[in-house]
């Protein structure tokens, strides 16, 4: 059994080790805001969720490798400034990839509180409909709420 935090709560997964994060949040937890996209390749970026404060694609990583560690999920995510952002941005589109965009977002930010236009674009691989300049701009709001409350 994996035991671990999950947006807050401890948690503790009666599944089998190998079992991708993703399935065990979605399957066993019933946290389905994070979403599978690329099949378990993990190439779309869709399945972000914040591990131990590193984004990481849940749909690669074994729930064994993960004892004792924090888990935060676009669930746990609501209030954060990069949600409120995108939100203000109006920079849903067809939404699928959103929770994993506000995830890594969420995890650059606090890692690089002034991110380069560079590390947003490395994010925006999440994105194929087209909301790439309001998420841009979602990040540089969630940015600048996030310096003013510092």
């Amino acid at each position: 059994m994996a035991k671990m935090r999950v947006n807050g709560q401890a948690l503790e997964f009666a599944m089998d080790p190998a079992t991708p994060l993703l399935w065990a949040l979605r399957d066993a937890a019933n946290l389905t805001g994070t979403k599978q996209g690329c099949g378990g390749l993990g190439t779309c970026g869709a399945c972000t969720v914040i591990v131990d404060g590193a984004a990481i694609l849940s749909c690669t990583v074994p729930i064994g490798s993960l004892e004792g560690a924090d888990v935060t999920t676009i669930e746990g995510l609501a209030s954060h400034p990069v949600t409120l952002a995108v939100v203000a941005e109006e920079a849903v589109q067809c939404g699928f990839c959103i929770p994993g965009f506000v995830c890594a977002a969420a995890a650059l930010l606090q890692q690089s509180p002034r991110p380069s236009a560079e590390q947003v674009d490395a994010l925006l691989n999440l994105c194929a409909c087209g909301a790439q300049p309001r998420l841009r701009r979602a990040i540089a709001r969630a940015a600048g709420t996030m310096a003013a409350a510092a």
